[in-house]
C-alpha cells in the first residue's frame, strides 16, 4: 500500500464553543502538510496517526478537528525515518500502547514511585508491559516505556500518589508547573 502526503487546516474550540482554524501569528488560516500513516481510536476518539512535515518526529491529530482535508500526489516520508521509530515501520498496537493519551512526544522509560493502591491504574493506563520493583509497605516504583507527556500527565492528575522518579528533566518539568499551579492559587486568593 502507497501512502501519501495530505494537507488541512485543524481546528480549535473558541470561548464561544465554536470550531475556528488554528492561524498563525499573521491571522492567516495555518495550513497542515502532513505524510500520513495510520488511524487509531482511543476513548472513544480518532487520530491521525502522521507526520508533520515540519519537523521529523510523529504527531496525532483528532479526526473530528480536521478540515478541508485533500490528498497530495507526494508520497509520505517513511514511518521508519522519523525520531523515535528505532528504524521500524508503525506497530500499530505498541504505539497505542505507549501513548496513553495519544500526545505527540517521545516516548522514553519512564519511573514513577506509586502507592500501592495504584497498581490496578497504572495497569489500566499503561497496560501489563509495567515493572513493579522497590516496593515498601506503602509504595512502590513502576518502570514502563511510555509516552512522556501520558506520564506527565497522569502523574499530574494522580499527584501526590503518583510522582516521576526518572527521567529526572522529567520531573524537574511537573515540578516547575505545580510550583507555578501553587503560585496561581495564592494569587486568587489574595484577591
Amino acid at each position: 500500500m502507497r501512502l501519501f502526503q495530505a494537507s488541512f487546516n485543524y481546528l480549535d474550540f473558541g470561548v464561544d464553543k465554536k470550531q475556528h482554524p488554528r492561524r498563525r501569528p499573521d491571522g492567516t488560516v495555518r495550513e497542515y502538510v502532513v505524510s500520513s500513516y495510520q488511524m487509531a481510536a482511543k476513548d472513544g476518539k480518532y487520530y491521525l496517526i502522521c507526520n508533520y512535515n515540519k519537523y521529523d518526529d510523529v504527531s496525532n491529530y483528532r479526526i473530528d478537528r480536521i478540515a478541508n482535508m485533500q490528498i497530495l500526489d507526494e508520497p509520505a516520508k517513511p514511518f521508519s525515518s522519523l525520531q523515535g521509530s528505532q528504524g521500524a515501520p508503525l506497530d500499530l498496537a505498541k504505539y497505542v500502547q505507549e501513548h496513553v493519551y495519544m500526545y505527540s512526544s517521545a516516548t522514553s522509560r519512564v519511573r514513577f514511585r506509586i502507592v500501592k493502591r495504584m497498581a490496578g491504574d497504572v495497569i489500566d493506563e499503561f497496560e501489563l508491559g509495567v515493572r513493579f520493583e522497590n516496593e515498601t509497605d506503602d509504595y512502590v516504583t513502576v518502570s514502563a516505556r511510555v509516552n512522556e507527556r501520558a506520564a506527565q500527565q497522569f502523574a499530574k492528575i494522580f499527584a501526590p500518589d503518583v510522582l516521576i522518579l526518572e527521567p529526572k528533566r522529567l520531573a524537574e518539568k511537573i515540578r516547575e508547573e505545580a510550583a507555578k499551579t501553587i503560585a496561581a492559587y495564592e494569587a486568587i486568593a489574595q484577591q
